[in-house]
């Protein structure tokens, strides 16, 4: 039950009131009391980018994703670049994911869209997953749809995976999504970029989630 009550105390809290840095503090905060009491495997950050006017020829705006299970950068981390990749060489447009440990790349695969974002005032949305599974740590980008790209992520070219031995997410910290993802070039063509909702799972299925929209900053003022 303590769990299930930090839960609600957590989804009823109103972003607008406490400001951006608090409400991230909190997240990160509460999630880690939280997994002091279960064993969470699998951890979706629910995600949307608004577009003010895309330059194709430029490949902007370009944005940087990082999703880490041990609540920093030092280890082993994910990234989801979008509207470029930089593996091999930096390409213009497309999408993929990367698997880092520490400052080296370690692998990616890229997404079976590679034309550049070319519509104006288009909202992108995706889920990035991460999960415990057989032994393998499991990052995927999945349920994602874009004007300019359509759908994306149901392929499975967007999932990498890595042996590991870890038994749980719980050094998971939401804080390091926030701070370490953002726009990485021509953010004035960027309204927001938004974590919408967070979604865990804890080792025997229980399900929990938690709306409160938190705008990592952008330059352009919807």
């Amino acid at each position: 039950m303590k769990p299930a009550l930090k839960v609600r105390a957590l989804r009823y809290f109103n972003p607008v009131c406490g400001g951006r840095i608090f409400i991230v503090a909190l997240l990160a905060a509460g999630f880690a009391a939280r997994c002091d009491a279960i064993e969470i495997v699998a951890i979706e950050e629910h995600w949307s980018l608004e577009i003010g006017a895309p330059d194709a020829a430029s490949s902007a705006p370009q944005v940087s994703m990082a999703m880490s299970p041990y609540g920093g950068l030092s280890s082993v981390f994910f990234v989801f670049t979008l509207n470029h990749r930089n593996d091999p060489t930096f390409t213009a447009g497309g999408m993929q994911v990367q698997r880092w440990t520490g400052g080296d790349l370690q692998s990616s695969r890229t997404g079976v869209h590679t034309t550049p974002l070319a519509v104006d005032q288009e909202t992108v949305s995706w889920v990035q997953r991460m999960e415990l599974t057989e032994g393998q740590l499991r990052f995927e980008v999945n349920n994602g749809a874009s004007s300019s790209w359509g759908a994306f992520g149901s392929e499975g070219n967007l999932r990498i995976s890595t042996p590991t031995e870890l038994t749980n997410l719980n050094l998971y910290l939401p804080y390091t999504s926030l701070t370490q993802s953002g726009v990485c070039f021509a953010g004035n063509r960027v309204k927001s970029l938004t974590l919408t909702k967070l979604r865990w799972i804890d080792s025997e299925g229980q399900e929990y989630e938690l709306q409160a929209p938190i705008d990592v900053d952008a330059d352009l003022d919807p």
